[in-house]
């Protein structure tokens, strides 16, 4: 079903608030990067913005213009989250066509029925652990298995949980909305303050620049985006999700970014891709919420 997101009353309240953000973070930017106004384009702070002022309205019109936008959205997102993955790990060309074969299915079985989607991971494990004897790689067959198929829960099967929740929860676009911003603002606030305030690793070995007081930031930035748009919030539970929304993003947004850390690290990548303004890969950018998707999901199920 698509609709005109213009038509949805969550619309223009949360435009509102996410270009009054824009436009108040802006002009912090430009006082921090004053004395390179000239390379502004190549400022890391000012390439996220941009990059924010375009995802922020992609993904608010995919949320609110019906299933098949969403649908749509999580396809893209979860082809080219696996495209970087697949390069990341290094997976054969042979282990790539498969996995993004499986992967693009995730998205349209959770739109079709919640039933076939939670009986879709064992059906293709199954399936793919014929691919080292069909392939008669027997040296890293396995392990490219292994890899591949953690690519596929970690990615496909996590991202599909945003179809879940927007057709499967009561008030389902409203608490994407709010987790969508809950997302972003925690990202902004453990950036910020792990930057300005940031002395106590929280986990070198695996992220050298992670911080106890990053992960301060990112719970008052989950708390502030939440309570900005409390308005979506289903009225079904509003005051427990109040609660425990916010929470569950910034353990989720913490918890992602901390996984995927620990992938490059072993592949000894600092960033999954260079395409994306500011943050290097799309998995740079949605790795808070493949984990935060599926919490939300399942606390939302609970609380209601």
């Amino acid at each position: 079903m698509i609709v005109n997101p213009l038509d949805n009353p969550l619309f223009l309240p949360t435009a509102y608030r996410f270009a009054a953000i824009l436009l108040t973070i802006l002009p912090i930017i430009l006082v921090i990067a004053r004395r390179r106004l000239r390379s502004l384009g190549h400022d890391v702070l000012f390439q996220r913005w941009l990059s924010w002022a375009v995802i922020g309205p992609l993904y608010l019109c995919s949320v609110l213009a019906g299933e098949a936008f969403l649908t749509g959205l999580v396809i893209l997102a979860t082809f080219l989250g696996l495209r970087e993955y697949a390069q990341l790990v290094e997976l054969p060309n042979r282990y790539r066509t498969v996995l993004l074969a499986m992967g693009l299915m995730a998205a349209p079985v959770a739109a079709f029925s919640l039933e076939v989607f939670a009986l879709l991971p064992p059906l293709l494990l199954i399936i793919a652990t014929l691919q080292p004897l069909a392939f008669g790689d027997l040296r890293t067959g396995v392990r490219h298995l292994a890899f591949a198929a953690l690519g596929w829960g970690y990615i496909a099967w996590f991202l599909a949980h945003l179809i879940l929740i927007g057709e499967h929860v009561q008030g389902g676009s409203g608490l994407l909305v709010a987790m969508g911003l809950g997302v972003a603002m925690s990202d902004v606030g453990a950036f910020t303050v792990g930057k300005l305030l940031g002395r106590h690793k929280l986990l070198p070995r695996v992220s050298p620049n992670k911080t106890w007081e990053g992960v301060a930031g990112n719970f008052a930035g989950a708390y502030l985006g939440v309570a900005l748009t409390h308005y979506a919030l289903p009225d079904s539970g509003f005051l427990p999700l109040m609660i425990a929304l916010p929470l569950v993003i910034s353990v989720g947004a913490i918890w992602g970014d901390l996984v995927e850390s620990a992938i490059k690290r072993e592949f000894q990548a600092k960033d999954a891709g260079t395409w994306l303004p500011g943050f290097g890969g799309l998995l740079d950018r949605i790795d808070s919420l493949l984990i935060v998707a599926p919490l939300t999901y399942y606390v939302a199920r609970i609380l209601s």
